[in-house]
């Protein structure tokens, strides 16, 4: 009996030792869970590697080694709506042990593939009212993650428009469709700030360029442009046509503006990504995801120098210093 359980033994440590042998040499352990991404991929090539890198990044932080002891899966949409759904079923036939989904649109679709597989939520809107979860604190289901949604953002970017350029007057504001309810605010915080806000509106991104003739025409000095899937796929247009128009111009996040946009204030949508890794790793040590809190976002105020040379623009020193990043290199 000693003897056939000194086997055993034997047997096992011969087992964890190919296992750790296999880790070390970064080769996939069998066992490793494998962890889903689907994102939209409306954004730029560079912009989409990057965050994924935060995330590898983050991971590994806590210890988490792609093709070691997690293996990832990447699928991207290449802005194409319509293949979301279909590169999420992908996903229940790798197995993998969760996905994680960027924005609403994504998220939408991932949930309709499966109830079961665990989902963490990136840049998720406002992920109550659009049905994702039951309530931020328990959100129930398999779903947990980040929310994007903050009260008033709309307003502070009128606000900070204004403040650091007081002259300003008439500004044009590009939106999709769908954000009927932010244009609103939008109006209502530029009659109170004595400003007039033109809307146009696209729908498909052959709309843009009539837009941009349509903006040309109205003779406006300021531009501002939601974040939605059909102007992110389009950053570098839409901020070239701000600046070659010599438009003071606010956007709703950092893209636009390291594309050679002027400012922007909203979700940091950027260390959402890293943010994701936290909710990965709760979960594959067990945790559900309907018990995990739905996390708030973080703001980021960002300031392209470069830009506001080019357009001979002085960005006045109370706002540089309220911003938490500043692109000085033109």
């Amino acid at each position: 009996m000693k003897h056939f359980i000194s086997t055993i033994v034997l047997f096992v440590l011969l087992l964890l030792g190919q296992a750790f042998a296999a880790v070390s040499q970064g080769l996939p352990v069998n066992s490793a869970p494998r962890i889903g991404v689907l994102h939209p991929g409306t954004a730029t090539a560079e912009a989409n590697r990057s965050n994924l890198e935060l995330f590898r990044n983050s991971l590994r932080v806590l210890g988490y080694h792609d093709g070691r002891n997690i293996v990832i899966e990447v699928r991207s949409g290449r802005g194409k709506v319509d293949a979301l759904q279909g590169l999420a079923a992908e996903f229940i036939h790798l197995k993998v042990a969760l996905i994680v989904v960027v924005g609403p649109t994504a998220i939408e679709q991932a949930m309709k593939v499966s109830k079961a597989i665990p989902i963490v939520m990136v840049s998720a809107g406002n992920p109550v009212t659009r049905g994702f979860v039951k309530n931020l604190a328990v959100p129930g289901g398999n779903v947990t993650g980040l929310s994007s949604f903050v009260t008033g953002t709309d307003t502070k970017r009128l606000e900070l428009l204004k403040e650091a350029f007081p002259s300003l007057s008439h500004v044009a504001l590009i939106h999709p469709r769908r954000r009927t309810d932010a244009s609103n605010v939008y109006q209502r915080a530029a009659q109170l700030m004595g400003m007039k806000l033109d809307v146009v509106e696209i729908r498909t991104a052959t709309d843009l360029e009539p837009a941009f003739s349509r903006i040309s025409a109205l003779g406006v000095d300021g531009l501002l442009t939601m974040r939605e899937l059909l102007t992110l796929g389009h950053v570098e247009q839409i901020a070239k046509f701000a600046l070659n128009r010599r438009l003071t111009s606010m956007f709703e996040s950092e893209e636009f503006v390291r594309a050679g946009g002027l400012m922007s204030y909203g979700v940091n949508h950027r260390i959402q990504w890293s943010r994701a890794a936290v909710f990965v790793d709760k979960i594959l040590k067990g945790a559900k995801p309907g018990l995990i809190p739905i996390e708030p976002p973080q703001i980021k105020f960002l300031v392209n120098l470069g830009t506001a040379k080019k357009l001979g623009l002085t960005i006045p020193p109370e706002i540089l210093l309220e911003a938490n990043e500043v692109i000085k290199e033109p």
